[in-house]
């Protein structure tokens, strides 16, 4: 028996077979293309099927998907691996006559081997929408079965035919892999068939089974043998893999970078479902892919990263391939469920290595300029619990005077840096001031910088280059609000700060003012000549206590009230009088 080889090669003569062994012919792997023997059809009649030619030789095979063919290793006998074509292949594709100039001659751009099966999948250089393809069937043909084996090879009259041809053949035996065929009434495949179909028909409706193979040729022009009967590979066992194959996003994507060439490499195992989606490990990267987000290339410590996190289960499939980051330094992925702009991110630089960032945060730190704002996510998002209990989430950032954003469902998401964030973080963060409920903001006189918190009695911290970062929370942060803030009583010039009596409350501001509170007094300001005075007699450590009111007008000047006494100011001369209960 002989196989389907190039039509214009003359092949050598495999070893007799007896006739009593003809259900396990002996399958040789020479070279490429086939035809088959029978009557000559129409391209119209069988659209899909194809010429395939190179400088070795034709062949013959099925359109199976807009831009996949399906023949037979031989027609590519060295090929292995997914590869392109050793020499420049062209398929001949829904063509009446070869002659003629309606159809398409297509390139053949890959060539994906079907492991250890004597079956190729070709995959052409530009879709062929116009053509008929041919379904892949899913069972196994039995034994008396009629199928039908077409190709562009060699014919009982011809040497090269100008159309495809025929025959109509009996399934005597199928094993694992392949069928085995005979006719009574002239040839089933000769030279040039390799690769051609074998179909069926079902419920009227053509369906691929197998591909041409090897053939006794007894009937083919110029051949003396007497035997007609030829071997198929079958293709229904692989109907799912060849499905999954011709329709992969992420295949395509591979052979349109330039496969085994590029820089992904060869391929590992297989394509694997992946949360909804399906994904391809390589040598150096993975594809992955979902229907809402297309086929896209991860890689290097980003591809660690995102598996470390969990993957597409964890921040969904990536809506971008690596990408440079505009400043040249890091590389970033963005990855989403649904949103084609995504709803998280990894990103890397050698000093700041792999980090994740997603929801609310991210959509921070792009609101701010992404890595050109506070510079690259030195944390993955983190968890931490406010002074409330309250859950929240944060990432730090590589800015050189340091940066964060914080997000909970009660504040939303804000950014804090430099000292004022030091100063929250040293004060115990958000387990002991709650989560930042403003960015970092400006002060209206345009000196001073600060954040809000949201603290239950509330909190913020306030900056100036003069009196540095310090924090002021509770009653007295409501005191000074109703002061009006930093226009009033001026910056705090030190945090919330415990009294020596451990009993109440201060903070001290730049313009000469105290705001002070007991659970005894409330909470008061004392200011200027009056405050000094106070001061010099021992604070609230002092005879007159702690103050029970604010500084206020009386004739001829001003007076603070004090838990056993007061103090008033003269206008007319400066001066200052202490009066005890």
């Amino acid at each position: 028996m002989r196989t389907c080889t190039p039509s214009h090669r003359r092949l050598r003569s495999f070893v007799a077979l007896a006739a009593a062994a003809f259900a396990t012919f002996v399958l040789s792997v020479p070279s490429a293309t086939a035809v088959t023997g029978g009557s000559a059809v129409s391209g119209t009649a069988y659209p899909f099927v194809v010429k395939l030619s190179n400088a070795t030789g034709s062949c013959s095979g099925a359109l199976i998907a807009p831009q996949w063919v399906l023949t037979s290793a031989t027609c590519f006998p060295s090929v292995t691996s997914v590869t392109a074509p050793p020499q420049a292949t062209t398929a001949i594709v829904g063509r009446t006559q070869l002659d003629a100039i309606d159809g398409h001659e297509v390139a053949v751009a890959w060539l994906v081997p079907q492991g250890d099966r004597p079956i190729v999948l070709a995959r052409l250089a530009s879709k062929v929408d116009n053509v008929s393809v041919v379904p892949l069937g899913d069972t196994a043909p039995q034994s008396g079965d009629s199928v039908q084996v077409v190709g562009y090879g060699r014919s009982a009259t011809e040497w090269v035919p100008n159309q495809a041809h025929v025959a109509t053949a009996t399934v005597d035996s199928t094993s694992a892999t392949t069928f085995t065929v005979s006719s009574t009434s002239g040839p089933t495949t000769c030279k040039g068939d390799a690769g051609g179909p074998a179909v069926r028909t079902e419920d009227g409706e053509r369906e691929l089974v197998a591909v041409n193979h090897a053939s006794w040729q007894g009937g083919c022009l110029g051949e003396t043998e007497t035997r007609t009967g030829a071997v198929e590979s079958r293709t229904d066992d692989l109907h799912d893999a060849l499905t999954q194959q011709t329709t992969s996003p992420i295949l395509a994507r591979y052979l349109d970078l330039g496969g085994p060439s590029s820089f992904l490499g060869n391929a590992i195992g297989s394509e694997f479902a992946a949360a909804g989606g399906t994904g391809q490990n390589y040598e150096h990267g993975a594809i992955y892919y979902s229907a809402a987000t297309g086929a896209h290339i991860v890689q290097d410590q980003i591809l660690a990263k995102y598996l470390a996190i969990g993957g597409p289960a964890a921040i969904g499939f990536p809506v971008t391939d690596q990408n440079t980051t505009p400043d040249g330094i890091g590389r970033y992925n963005h990855f989403g469920f649904t949103d084609p702009a995504g709803d998280a991110s990894i990103y890397w630089t050698p000093t700041t290595g792999a980090h994740e960032i997603n929801g609310a945060i991210r959509g921070k730190w792009a609101a701010l300029g992404w890595e050109t704002g506070l510079g690259y996510p030195t944390t993955d998002e983190t968890a931490v619990t406010g002074i409330d209990g309250s859950a929240g989430r944060y990432n730090d950032f590589s800015l050189a005077d340091t940066a964060s954003i914080y997000w909970s469902t009660n504040s939303g998401a804000h950014e804090i840096r430099g000292d004022i964030r030091k100063k929250w973080l040293a004060l115990g963060g958000a387990p002991k001031l709650n989560f930042p409920s403003t960015d970092e903001s400006i002060t209206p006189d345009g000196i001073g910088r600060y954040n809000h918190f949201n603290h239950p009695d509330g909190a913020s911290v306030y900056w100036t280059p003069s009196t540095g970062a310090h924090e002021i929370q509770g009653a007295i942060r409501t005191k000074w609000a109703a002061m009006g803030w930093e226009t009033g009583p001026g910056y705090p010039t030190t945090d919330e700060s415990i009294t020596p009596d451990t009993i109440g409350r201060y903070n001290h501001f730049t313009n000469s003012t105290s705001i002070y509170w007991s659970p005894s007094s409330g909470v008061h300001s004392v200011a200027g000549t009056i405050r000094d005075r106070w001061a010099s007699l021992g604070w609230e450590a002092g005879r007159l206590g702690y103050p029970t009111s604010d500084e206020y007008s009386i004739t001829g000047g001003r007076r603070s009230d004090f838990q056993h006494g007061y103090i008033t100011w003269a206008s007319t001369n400066n001066t200052t009088q202490v009066f005890y209960y």
